[in-house]
């Protein structure tokens, strides 16, 4: 007898595999109750990934569909709770982001989770945190392919961060350089789009924030105690801003693209390196009797090299979508023009420059260069009123074709 509970067990198997049942169910097996426990909130992070990976393995079509939209309530209430510890809401609605209609390469992302991203983001009583993981959100979003029927939604709340237009309201005003924290994963955000917008509208507005940083440079550039820490700060947040901006502009697809003024385009790509140049020309000095707060010429040499080839390799792939070395792309900005566009020869000896410039920056003057004997330590071949000149060229050459 004890064989017959074991024998219609077998069969009551059998008859749910051939009715097509299955033994797992469209329901979390994540307790999210318990996420909202503050003794939890160190383990957050743990079980997102627990999560992600394990809940959703064996589920496909409908039965994904329908854990997906229950799992995703689950993460809304916990972030939008504020009662919940603040690491755990933030880890909340970077799992929302990170929902997945479909695995893969690019993944699917789930397109209801991008309505609960761009709500926590345009909330208004949102902690500047949540807002940036929404934010995170919405860029990975845009790396895995957006629906065409919210693309422009998209671009409008992306470019509006990056132009500082964007307010959804916060407690208290950002930082300046959270700000600028924002303003760069935003641009993440456009370049994953590769469009130049609808009437070449993220074009403008990027155009606009490189030509604002560039004037901040050049209202720096003509102080008279320029290298303070204040001035060193500003100069690199708004020189990172610009040249991520110009970069940014090197992924879009112009072979499509309409209403480009190639002029304007031209004169910010010119813009931005000739003021590069001349702030970093004017903070390559040692104030005299003030050795103690300002940093060692080696160390400002390599801080001043550093921004200038950011900012000059950014440009570049701004203008031909590649890299110093490379051909341009095909959808370049640049493969864009035709050949006898006024633009074409400017561009060209903006180019010759940087080239010159990279070359001073690897192998000194050109008159004292030697070859380097093998393995020999990596040093500057120059010194810093040596990097003046050569910054002073550049802004002067390039400065030539601005005009």
């Amino acid at each position: 007898m004890p064989f017959r509970p074991y024998f219609f067990g077998f069969f009551a198997i059998v008859a749910v595999l051939l009715s097509g049942g299955t033994f797992a169910s469209a329901q979390p097996t994540t307790d999210f109750s318990s996420w909202k426990d503050a003794k939890n909130a160190d383990a957050i992070p743990d079980r997102v990934q627990r999560m992600l990976l394990r809940d959703f393995r064996d589920f496909t079509g409908t039965d994904r569909e329908e854990l997906l939209a229950k799992t995703l309530s689950e993460l809304a209430d916990i972030a939008l709770d504020s009662d919940v510890v603040p690491s755990t809401r933030y880890n909340a609605v970077l799992a929302v982001g990170q929902l997945e209609s479909s695995p893969g390469s690019p993944p699917v992302a789930y397109p209801a989770a991008l309505t609960v991203l761009v709500d926590v983001y345009q909330k208004t009583d949102s902690p500047a945190y949540m807002k940036y993981g929404a934010l995170l959100g919405i860029v990975r979003h845009a790396l895995c392919g957006i629906d065409p029927a919210r693309q422009d939604e998209v671009i409008n709340l992306l470019l509006k961060t990056v132009t500082g237009e964007f307010d959804a309201g916060v407690a208290e005003p950002l930082e300046p350089a959270v700000e600028d924290w924002f303003r760069l994963t935003a641009l993440d955000g456009l370049a994953a789009l590769k469009t130049t917008g609808p009437n070449g509208n993220i074009v403008e507005g990027l155009l606009a924030v490189i030509d604002q940083k560039s004037q901040e440079l050049e209202n720096l550039s003509r102080l008279d105690e320029i290298l303070t820490r204040e001035n060193w700060k500003q100069s690199c947040r708004s020189i990172e801003l610009a040249s991520k901006a110009a970069k940014t502009l090197g992924d879009f697809d112009y072979q499509s693209a309409t209403d480009i003024d190639a002029k304007k385009m031209t004169d910010t790509f010119i813009r931005l390196p000739q003021s590069v140049c001349n702030v970093q020309r004017k903070m390559a000095v040692i104030p005299t009797g003030r050795e103690e707060t300002s940093p060692a010429p080696a160390m400002l040499i390599e801080q001043i090299v550093h921004n200038v080839k950011f900012c000059t390799q950014s440009v570049i792939w701004g203008i031909r979508s590649g890299l110093l070395t490379s051909k341009p792309g095909e959808n370049s900005f640049y493969a864009s023009l035709e050949d006898d566009d006024p633009a074409v020869k400017r561009l060209d000896i903006l180019l010759t420059e940087v080239i010159e410039l990279t070359t001073f920056f690897d192998e000194g003057e050109k008159s004292r260069r030697t070859v380097a004997a093998a393995n020999a330590p990596k040093e500057f071949k120059f010194n810093l009123s040596e990097l003046r000149d050569a910054l002073a060229k550049c802004a002067e050459t390039i400065a030539k074709e601005g005009d």
